[in-house]
């Protein structure tokens, strides 16, 4: 350690914004972990402030390691139960099972179809305009359909 340099509570708090900042820019959840154990040795080192660096290192690496072990799971729920519609941003594949009545005839095994405010290329068997028909995939931009029973 360096002579005459003593670490205060806030340096580990300052630690802990930049980690926290670091988080925010960064992709992953690992900074999170590491400021929690920063935060928590500059909260120890406010309490007890005659603390060694030593001990600081161990709370620091203490909390770090035990808060990602027990937040890890918690955070990986929290994300996954973050929608109600897994398709909320796939248009296409919100479009699977949902029966449509053909604007115009499916000839040669292509078409079009209009939903909504928008348009899209149908492939299936041949049709007349008005046929019922369902989706039942999508392949890009371009919706698969066949006759509706």
């Amino acid at each position: 350690m360096l002579i005459g340099f003593k670490i205060v509570f806030w340096y580990w708090w300052a630690l802990a914004a930049l980690l926290l900042v670091c988080e925010m820019t960064l992709p992953g959840v690992v900074f999170l972990f590491l400021a929690l154990g920063a935060a928590a040795a500059g909260l120890f080192l406010l309490v007890a402030p005659g603390v060694g660096l030593e001990l600081q290192l161990v709370i620091f690496a203490v909390v770090s390691a035990g808060s990602a072990l027990m937040l890890r799971p918690l955070l990986r729920g929290l994300q996954q139960a973050r929608t109600e519609d897994p398709n909320l941003n796939a248009r296409g594949q919100s479009m699977v099972g949902r029966l449509i009545v053909l604007d115009a005839p499916i000839l040669g095994g292509r078409g079009r179809v209009k939903l909504g405010d928008g348009s899209w290329s149908v492939t299936g068997p041949d049709m007349v305009a008005g046929a019922r028909v369902r989706v039942a995939a999508v392949d890009g931009t371009e919706l698969r359909v066949e006759p509706a029973p």
